[in-house]
Parts: C-alpha cells; sequence; structure tokens
C-alpha cells in the first residue's frame, strides 16, 4: 500500500492562485486487500464518475480541484493493473483506476462514500472475469500531447527517448488518429514512411506484442488509412505498420502518460495535403482527357438516422478526418464538384448531426463537413458502392449486453450537521426585490488587469473577452427593465472576495460570472461549461440551455464546484465558460463583436426566463 501526500509549497500556491479553483487534491491511496480507493482535498468536491470498457476504466472526475504536480502513476496488484493520477484539465483533476484486460467491474456495486464534502472513499466490487477482446473503444478524454507539425524526412525520425521494458495491448480509434494502449515504461518510438509512399512503419522499441494482438491485421477505412497491422519483428521491437494513400499525410506518434499508452495523429498539414491537385485544373492548356469531375448530387440521413449518406453521379474516392479547427468531421473528395443544386439532408432538434457544411475546396475537390451533435460518435466511413459512401453516426448509449460506458451515480457527502435536506434539483430560491421593485443582477467579468486569465490562441486573452461580453450582457439586461452592476467594467483588477462583497452590500438578486476557458495541450477541447453551487443549480440549468439552444456549441454540462464567488455568495449564482480560447476555433468566434452579441443575448434570455419563472 502507498500514501501520497501533496505539500503546499510557496510556487504552488502562486501557480494556482487562479480565481478559477477552488481546491487541491491532498491526498489518496489505493488499498489492494480492501479494494478501496481513498482521496482527500483541502476543500469541498462533489465527484463525477464513470466506467469505461476495453480496458475497463474507472474514471473520476474533481470539479473546481488541482493536482499542482505532474501525473502519478501507481502499478497495482491482481486484477487491478494502474492508478493514474493527474490534471485533466484547469479545473479538474482526474483519477482512473484500470484493470488489467480480462476483467470488469459490475458499475452498479460501485459505492462512493463521502465521510465530508473533501474526504472521501470508493468501494469496489470484487473484480469479474470476462473474455477480452481488443476492439475500437470511444477515446478515454485524457490529455494528449499532441505532435507538432513536422516535415517529411528521408529517414527515421527518433520521437521519444527510450524506457523499460513495454507491451502492446490494444489498438483504438479515436476521433482523429490511434491510441495504443500499452503497459511497462515509455517505449522509444521511430517512424518512416517508404518510397512508395503507402506505408508508413512506426517501431515501437523494447517491447513486446500481446498475445491479444500476436499478429492482428485490423481494418479501419479512416482517416485515409486502409488498415493497421501490428508485428513482432525481433525480441526487441514491436511494428506498428499503416497501409495510407500516396497523397495522405504523415503520422506521428506520441507518447501520452496519463493515457498510459500512444498517441498516433496525423501532421496538421493534413487539410492542406488531401485532395491537392497536381496542376492547376483551370489552366486552359491542361490535358483535354483529364477525366470528368463527380458531381455531388445529394446528402442525407438515413438508417433511423444512423448513416449520413453522401451520392455521387460517377466513382467517387473521399477521405477523411477529424477537422479539430472546424470542431467537425471532414470528408474530402478529390475530382468532384459540387451541384448547381445539391440536396441537403432534413435535419431538426432530434438529429445526430447538427450542420453539414459544404465547399468547394478548390475547382475539382469537395470538402463536406459534419457537426455531431451531442452524444453522437462519428463511426467508419464505408464506400457502398462506387457512387455512395455512408458514413455511420453512433450514439453514445449502446445496448446493455455490451457496455462501453456506464455513469456511476455519486451521491452527496455526509456532514457532521447536515442541513435541512435538499431535493437533487432545488427549488429555486424566491428573488427579492429591492425597494425600486427591480430585480438587481450583479455581472462579473471574471479576471481583469494583471490577471489576464487563460491566454487563448492568436494572442487573445480571456480577461478582454469576457469583460466584452460582459458589457453587452449588461446593457441587454438593463434595457429589459433590470438593475445591473458590473464587479468591474474596464481593464482592472479586481480580487474574488470584493466581488462577493459587492454582491452582498448591495442585495443582489442573482451573481452571474463570465469566464472563458483553456486547458493546456489539448487544442481539440471546445464547448460550453456552466458552473454552479448550491441554490444557483436552477440559474445555472436555465442559462445553459438558452445558450444550447441558440449557438453552434458542444455540450460540455452544467456542473457543481466549490468556485470562490459560487460558494461564498447567499443569492443564485453561476459561472459561465463561454467557450475554451485553448481552441483556435471557438478563440476566432469568442473575439469576433457579432458572436459575442450572440452569447450575450442567450445568457440574457436565461436570466430573464429564471427570473419569469422564479418571481
Amino acid at each position: 500500500m502507498r500514501y501520497y501526500w501533496l505539500l503546499p509549497s510557496f510556487l504552488s500556491l502562486f501557480l494556482f492562485s487562479s480565481p478559477a479553483f477552488a481546491g487541491k487534491l491532498v491526498f489518496w491511496r489505493f488499498d489492494n486487500n480492501q479494494n478501496r480507493l481513498e482521496f482527500r482535498t483541502d476543500d469541498g468536491v462533489q465527484p463525477t464518475a464513470q466506467l469505461l470498457a476495453n480496458p475497463t476504466r474507472l474514471i473520476i472526475d474533481l470539479p473546481g480541484t488541482t493536482l499542482g504536480r505532474p501525473t502519478v502513476t501507481q502499478q497495482l496488484n491482481g486484477a487491478m493493473r494502474s492508478l493514474r493520477v493527474g490534471q485533466f484539465d484547469d479545473r479538474t483533476t482526474r483519477l482512473v483506476l484500470e484493470l488489467n484486460p480480462g476483467y470488469t467491474l459490475n458499475p452498479e456495486q460501485v459505492r462512493f462514500r463521502g465521510l465530508n464534502p473533501s474526504q472521501w472513499s470508493v468501494q469496489l466490487p470484487a473484480p469479474e472475469r470476462v473474455s477480452y477482446v481488443p476492439s475500437v473503444t470511444p477515446e478515454e478524454p485524457l490529455p494528449q500531447n499532441r505532435p507538432s507539425d513536422r516535415s517529411n524526412q528521408p529517414g527515421p525520425s527518433i520521437i521519444a527517448s527510450a524506457g523499460s521494458a513495454v507491451q502492446v495491448q490494444a489498438l483504438q480509434v479515436t476521433r482523429d488518429g490511434f491510441f495504443i494502449r500499452t503497459s511497462g515504461g515509455e517505449p522509444q518510438l521511430k517512424v518512416k514512411r517508404n518510397g512508395d509512399r503507402n506505408t508508413i512503419a512506426i517501431d515501437i522499441e523494447n517491447a513486446t506484442l500481446s498475445n491479444t494482438l500476436s499478429p492482428s491485421d485490423i481494418p479501419v477505412n479512416r482517416f485515409g488509412v486502409s488498415r493497421v497491422k501490428f508485428s513482432q519483428e525481433s525480441p526487441g521491437f514491436v511494428r506498428m505498420t499503416l497501409n495510407v494513400s500516396q497523397d495522405g499525410p504523415d503520422w506521428q506518434p506520441s507518447f501520452s502518460r496519463l493515457g498510459g499508452g500512444i498517441v498516433v495523429l496525423p501532421n496538421g498539414t493534413l487539410g492542406q495535403t488531401i485532395g491537392t491537385p497536381s496542376s492547376n485544373p483551370s489552366d486552359p492548356n491542361s490535358s483535354p482527357t483529364s477525366p470528368r469531375l463527380a458531381t455531388i448530387q445529394s446528402i442525407d440521413i438515413a438508417s433511423s438516422g444512423t448513416m449520413l449518406l453522401i451520392r455521387a453521379d460517377r466513382s467517387v474516392s473521399p477521405t477523411s478526418r477529424w477537422d479539430s479547427a472546424a470542431g467537425a468531421y471532414r470528408i474530402t473528395i478529390p475530382s468532384a464538384q459540387l451541384a448547381d443544386r445539391v440536396k441537403g439532408p432534413q435535419l431538426d432538434a432530434n438529429s445526430a448531426v447538427l450542420r453539414v457544411r459544404l465547399q468547394q475546396q478548390d475547382s475539382n475537390t469537395v470538402a463536406i463537413l459534419v457537426q455531431p451533435a451531442a452524444g453522437v460518435q462519428i463511426g467508419e466511413l464505408n464506400q457502398v458502392n462506387d457512387q455512395m459512401v455512408a458514413l455511420q453516426l453512433l450514439r453514445t448509449t449502446r445496448p446493455s449486453n455490451e457496455p462501453i460506458s456506464s455513469t456511476i451515480v455519486v451521491p452527496a457527502p455526509e456532514r457532521p450537521n447536515p442541513p435541512p435536506v435538499e431535493q437533487s434539483r432545488p427549488t429555486p430560491t424566491p428573488i427579492r426585490r429591492p425597494s425600486n421593485g427591480r430585480v438587481l443582477v450583479i455581472v462579473d467579468p471574471g479576471h481583469g488587469g494583471k490577471d489576464s486569465g487563460a491566454p487563448g490562441r492568436g494572442g487573445v486573452l480571456e480577461k478582454d473577452i469576457v469583460l466584452s461580453i460582459s458589457q453587452k450582457l449588461a446593457a441587454l439586461l438593463e434595457q429589459q427593465g433590470l438593475q445591473v452592476k458590473m464587479t468591474r467594467n474596464s481593464d482592472y483588477f479586481v480580487d474574488l472576495a470584493p466581488r462577493v462583497d459587492m454582491a452582498q452590500r448591495a442585495g443582489a438578486d442573482l451573481f452571474v460570472s463570465i469566464h472563458a476557458n483553456s486547458i493546456s495541450g489539448r487544442p481539440d477541447v471546445r464547448g460550453l461549461e456552466t458552473y454552479h453551487y448550491g441554490k444557483g443549480e436552477g440559474l445555472a440549468r436555465t442559462i445553459h440551455s438558452n445558450i444550447l439552444q441558440s449557438m453552434d456549441i458542444p455540450d460540455r454540462r452544467v456542473r457543481s464546484a466549490r468556485f470562490f464567488v459560487l460558494r461564498k455568495n447567499s443569492m443564485p449564482a453561476v459561472l459561465v465558460e463561454t467557450g475554451y480560447v485553448s481552441n483556435s476555433y471557438e478563440a476566432s468566434r469568442l473575439s469576433d463583436p457579432d458572436y459575442q452579441n450572440q452569447m450575450a443575448r442567450a445568457i440574457a434570455r436565461g436570466i430573464m426566463q429564471y427570473i419569469q419563472q422564479n418571481l
């Protein structure tokens, strides 16, 4: 049994003194004999949990909690493989308890107990034996170090340093590439593309191949990769071979300590290399024998919403990938053009797809961008026949006999002197009307002055974005007859306590804090999050749903957190994370005044709806 204690230092206190952070994970241990995990924070937390399969992983998130150190991995015994503790994003610490292949847990028998809001135990049932078959599973949302763009090189390039013996266990297809699950140390990786450019070899040195992958030839048909093969080339290394199209991008591997494996992603130049013509097709001197272009005639949703069908009038050969910058799945069709009146799919609120965008990328290349709805994963792109392509749309809800992800209910913690029992969705506190009869709303632009908040892509700063949105929000609320006060109305620093003091002294009815999020090393993450504590839940859900209804933004859920401005305010208080400035697409949108107006209007509608329903 091993214990972990984290002692705060001046440096760690300085680095994590941001308003967004409320607590720190200070202790954890896993007792193999008792099959029990215990952890402690220096402030209260309400964990969330889920169980993922293949291999089985219990994922525990601690919102509003920081770790203050690099990822820690503890090797366990028996059916338990390891416990990994790391910083999932800048507001969430994640614990990942992983079982060895061939074992699973009954999620209904996982028992959380909060002795108090800061001290928790998780009692696990006895692991159950299953027949283990490697399969494609959903991407585990763990931080990954995306490889930097690299130019083509004739020789092999060494990507990672050598480590202890490694076992290659399983392959997962993720949203934008591949994840190779490994055990052991950090491997040395070499990558080389052959002269014909149709195969890419990734050598994993000082490694052995698990029996579940030995030998292995896996059909993929995604991202321009037709097959992935694993082979034990010698006792010293394992080779992963990607069968790729000749004009496809290079691929680069990198090791993820928290993920517990190797991330393989295409180079960032993928968008420029796919479908690029070898000559200018508009050149009048081009050969008259050039093949005719296929015309994309229609795009439909079929098979009860589980397929997106693309029809053309002649043979097509598309490639596809996840486009992180656009936040959508990109299908590129060379030697193609759009019909003058191309027919698009009929979408509604229950569709598996939020939006389909068609682009004539150049004179002989069509690009189709598919944005999945919340709870939908993009599956394989299959060639139905020469003139038709089908994209699978997978709902995350799986059949009960094939669980991929199970949410685990975590009860509220026990308290030494429990307050009156609240419902899981507390009845909103009636709003007190001030003497002038007008509802008073405090609008709180996060950060300011010396505290710039989260740094964003392209040099944007959180403090500037949230001030602009807050000013627009305040103006809209005043137009509706509300009384509004702002904790800051220009670029200057205001500490946390004075923000709360202002609301308390003014007798405010509602407190709405505006922020923008960021996560280092995960430029693909984007979306809306809304935080509350206690009586602010109703306000948070109303604002959150209004934003989702009127704006094209991924749903990252309403969450409970003990942020200072939430737990110290007596009135309903919420914190709205309007997007991720670490994502280039959202950073660009959040910097756009028109988009800021849309966001402010959506938040204002949520506030007004809450007031109308609860006066």
